[in-house]
């Protein structure tokens, strides 16, 4: 009976080591590449979309509507999408719109604020601004403009590190953040324009 029992725990162990060895060799080996594969996976977790508008209107009545060619959210910051190849229209409240394009933004999809970079060109009635980086503020009810500055209307070109707009009265500030002073044109000043 004794020898029975020890064949059996041999048996058993023995079935045991088979068992485990065939599990190292086949299929510990695929679980290490899964797990390898979803590591890799997990680092890149972003979610692209393809020809996107959205559409917003604030508590005051300003409308905004932003379009862009691609958009990407990534997982560790789901209220931002960053675009591509962007154009913008903001409905201020006594109608007028402001356009702007850009080749990239950054589009907050809580408060609606927005950051436009390279290439970034603004117009408004007869205002051209041309520059690198444009931010738009709404609940600060302000756009801000920077970097190769470069404005324009029917009078004057001028040159400055900044200008901040106010979009319910209009008005803007200019600055210039070294010694220099801004530098305005008269576009009439030899008779061509």
């Amino acid at each position: 009976m004794r020898k029975e029992i020890l064949i059996q725990i041999l048996l058993s162990i023995l079935v045991l080591i088979i068992f485990i060895s065939v599990y190292q060799k086949y299929f510990k080996k695929e679980l290490k590449e899964n797990i390898i594969t979803n590591k890799e996976d997990n680092t890149k977790k972003e979610n692209t979309l393809i020809n996107i508008t959205y559409e917003s209107i604030d508590k005051d009545g300003k409308k905004y509507i932003i379009s862009a060619e691609t958009g990407n959210v990534k997982e560790e910051e789901p209220d931002l999408i960053y675009m591509t190849n962007v154009n913008a229209k903001v409905f201020l409240l006594d109608e007028s719109v402001i356009y702007i394009n850009s080749l990239n933004a950054v589009y907050n999809t809580i408060n609606y604020d927005t950051k436009f970079y390279k290439k970034v060109e603004l117009k408004f009635l007869e205002h051209n601004i041309l520059c690198e980086n444009l931010n738009v503020f709404f609940k600060k009810n302000l756009i801000e403009a920077y970097n190769n500055l470069n404005y324009k209307n029917l009078d004057f070109v001028m040159f400055a590190d900044k200008i901040e707009i106010d979009l319910l009265t209009k008005y803007s500030k200019i600055y210039n953040f070294n010694e220099n002073n801004v530098i305005i044109k008269n576009k009439n000043i030899d008779g061509n324009n």
